[in-house]
């Protein structure tokens, strides 16, 4: 709030402002009396001094408006720039972290604009991972993929900026309703396929489609982007042996017993997104990590976990992804062309029928988070350590200056 004179008294009233205008003021303030002229002024965090710059330029905040595509970066890749991206960006927070790296909350400094930056060091055991996740990264444009933007590096950290989504991950979204219908499901298959589609293409597997890794890319509508890179790998459709990545209950049977790799390894992690999203559950948990395992190799999983509205056409989907031998999986466009996904209005409305309670799916996001949150914890990285983890903007409000 600027303008305003020392030792007088003002009430105010709130009002906010979007793409269709204006709301009614609200309810009147108590008197608030400025303090006199030489008070000491209060510190603010970085993330309230952004959120003041916002405010004081009297601008609404577009939080979905339509990213602008450079396709020109598929022909003239983003390039690495020496030096150190603190030089042009403020971090407010953390994201996310992993074992290797950290993604914070980035604010440009000259344009307010804000970014995912994913940090990660560049110990000399891990030059070749971090050089082959911005290969992989630094031509890629598309619609369902986040883009990276920019790439600094320094003798001891490579820093991605990548755009920044406004949603959380795929489960906390559907966790975060009283219910959800087999719809918003398909839709968001649909979508997590073309992003694959598009991978694919460009010869590229992703490996660890896990929830995390699925990020919605908007607040009011389905719309996911798939994230983070550093597990994909170059792989043909004869087959690449691939080191054995990603998280457990959703590695393909090929991968887990370190055959090759194909495309349609990807679509079996497909195949484990669509059942819990389906029963709330795992398709292939065991007693223990051996049984986990064994269901894995011989494909054994059970219908009766899923809800009992789900449609015979959902079943049959499943049916056909989780396959033992990666050429027997459908790819990318056949799935598009299944009965299941197909956008007729026959199908949309048997979809919409098949409405699911979240209580289960919230018990096992619960359970996949507090999992992933304590491998988190083994993190040997220093990085982003005196950042908070950003969950609400009260949390960032608070985050050091």
């Amino acid at each position: 709030m600027t303008c305003l004179e020392p030792s007088k008294s003002y009430i105010f009233r709130l009002a906010a402002r979007n793409s269709i205008g204006w709301s009614d003021s609200g309810v009147p303030s108590a008197p608030v009396t400025t303090k006199p002229s030489g008070s000491p002024k209060i510190q603010l965090s970085k993330a309230m001094m952004h959120l003041q710059q916002i405010t004081d330029s009297g601008k609404p905040v577009e939080e979905e408006s339509k990213t602008e595509y450079d396709y020109q970066i598929e022909s003239k890749p983003v390039d690495w720039t020496e030096g150190n991206a603190e030089e042009y960006y403020d971090f407010i927070s953390e994201i996310s972290r992993g074992r290797f790296s950290c993604v914070l909350k980035a604010v440009d400094k000259h344009t307010d604009d804000v970014f995912a930056a994913k940090i990660l060091e560049l110990k000399e055991n891990r030059k070749e991972d971090v050089q082959g996740e911005f290969a992989a990264l630094r031509s890629l444009r598309h619609e369902r993929i986040a883009s990276l933007l920019a790439a600094y590096r320094t003798p001891d950290a490579a820093v991605f900026i990548l755009e920044k989504l406004q949603g959380a991950d795929v489960l906390t979204y559907l966790s975060s309703k009283h219910e959800y219908t087999e719809q918003t499901v398909a839709t968001i298959v649909t979508q997590v396929l073309d992003g694959l589609q598009y991978l694919h293409w460009r010869g590229l597997c992703h490996l660890d489609l896990q929830p995390d890794n699925i990020v919605m890319s908007e607040v009011r509508s389905v719309q996911v982007k798939l994230v983070d890179l550093g597990s994909a790998h170059r792989v043909t459709k004869l087959g690449t042996k691939v080191p054995v990545v990603g998280h457990p209950d959703y590695i393909s049977p090929e991968v887990v017993s370190e055959e090759p790799a194909f495309p349609q390894s990807d679509i079996w992690t497909v195949g484990v997104l669509t059942y819990v999203m389906l029963s709330g559950t795992l398709p292939f948990r065991g007693q223990d990590e051996h049984e986990s395992r064994q269901n894995i190799l011989f494909v054994r999983y059970r219908f009766e976990n899923l809800y009992q509205e789900v449609t015979q056409e959902a079943t049959r989907f499943l049916m056909l992804l989780f396959k033992r031998h990666p050429n027997k999986r459908p790819t990318p466009e056949e799935c598009h062309e299944n009965r299941w996904l197909l956008p007729t209005d026959y199908m949309i409305k048997k979809r919409e029928r098949a409405v699911f309670l979240g209580h289960r799916i919230k018990e096992y996001c619960e359970e996949y988070h507090n999992e992933r949150t304590l491998a988190s914890q083994k993190s040997t990285s220093s990085i982003g350590a005196k950042l908070i983890k950003s969950h609400s903007i009260q949390e960032e409000l608070l985050t050091a200056p």
